[in-house]
């Protein structure tokens, strides 16, 4: 017992006077935990919404403001024409575009009015329950405003016209599983020199500090590339997922976003002395861009003091950009608006990294 306990004594010293270990292991999750509580959340309640009324009737202004004092809803936009409400789904402003036909009013008293709502099926779990909401909105204005005069919802979803869970989670995990590949890869490749003890004579061959750090970075990126294209053979074969878009943006895409990442990754290995100070601080970064992201939840649901800090999230971007590639065949135009922050960041990240890299090897 006595050889047992100088172990666990030995152990919490060890991990006491691990300065860095010691800040990642205890910081982190405790500031984790306050920010992700409001991050993960499967409501939708932040919802966009835009409206074409055709009618201008006095029942088809009643139930616009149903939707306008609802607490679901963020904003809500009149539109003037059909074009306009297709656009701002197009462009993702909008998670649903409903359409109050001519003649609202009249046929409500005839018992065949009909809505038409059209939802963004990309964000496919989203526009699900987005929909159940719609349509509670619209059954509470029928039951006190009408009595039991129904009115038909009619629901359709562009670019995933049977909201297939496949089609939204899939190009998900098409950017987070190469993410983590890229950043692990090149966490461990800086930290694993220096505890192998062979750091120092990478720093006395003729390289200088860009060559290495391309060095470590290449095979990473290679890497990476390779795995994302087993995943798109899987996504693409094995679940059905449509590749609507070009194959070389799609590959612009990917090797931009990688490059965000490694970038990371690099800066983490950088600043750590050991392969597990490197594992901790991927972790430090994983989780973070899961979640804030819009992987798991949307970034409008999230509160609106946290939703600036998606910004700084490459893997934000590659979501959008990854979905308007795969179900959207979006323009290299529109591709762009994307790939610059991603790339954008890479720099950054490049740039501190060898800034530390350099800091540590003098």
């Amino acid at each position: 017992m006595r050889r047992l306990l100088a172990l666990i004594k030995k152990e919490f010293l060890a991990i006491k006077h691990d300065k860095k270990s010691l800040v990642i292991v205890i910081m982190p999750p405790l500031i984790q935990v306050l920010i992700f509580s409001f991050a993960a959340t499967l409501e939708v309640k932040n919802m966009n919404l835009i409206i074409l009324d055709k009618d201008g009737s006095s029942q088809s202004k009643a139930l616009i403001r149903d939707f306008k004092g609802s607490r679901y809803i963020k904003t809500l936009q009149l539109a003037k024409s059909y074009e306009q409400g297709r656009a701002q789904i197009d462009k993702q402003n909008v998670l649903a575009f409903i359409v109050i036909p001519n003649e609202f009013a009249k046929k409500l008293h005839d018992n065949n009015a009909k809505i038409q709502i059209i939802f963004d099926g990309r964000r496919s779990n989203s526009a699900q329950i987005a929909e159940s909401y719609l349509n509670q909105i619209i059954l509470k204005f029928q039951s006190e405003k009408l009595g039991k005069n129904p009115i038909e919802v009619v629901s359709r979803s562009f670019y995933n016209q049977n909201l297939n869970n496949f089609w939204w989670i899939v190009p998900n995990l098409f950017g987070s599983i190469t993410m983590v590949v890229a950043i692990i890869l090149t966490a461990l490749s800086i930290a694993r020199e220096r505890e192998l003890g062979t750091f120092e004579q990478i720093l006395v061959s003729p390289l200088n500090s860009v060559e290495i750090l391309l060095g470590k970075l290449l095979p990473a990126l290679l890497i990476s590339v390779f795995e994302s294209s087993i995943i798109l053979f899987i996504a693409i074969y094995a679940f059905g997922v449509p590749l609507n878009g070009s194959v070389w943006l799609l590959y612009l895409s990917v090797v931009t976003f990688l490059f965000s990442m490694s970038g990371v990754g690099l800066f983490i290995s950088a600043i750590s002395n050991t392969q597990q100070q490197a594992i901790l601080g991927a972790f430090v970064i994983l989780l973070p861009s899961f979640l804030l992201s819009g992987f798991a939840t949307p970034v409008e649901n999230m509160p609106s003091w946290l939703q600036p800090f998606s910004s700084f999230i490459p893997l934000k971007y590659y979501l959008i950009l990854i979905k308007g590639v795969f179900l959207k065949n979006i323009s290299f135009n529109i591709a762009v608006t994307q790939l610059l922050p991603m790339f954008f960041l890479g720099i950054v990240a490049m740039l501190v990294a060898m800034y530390f890299f350099k800091k540590k090897s003098a």
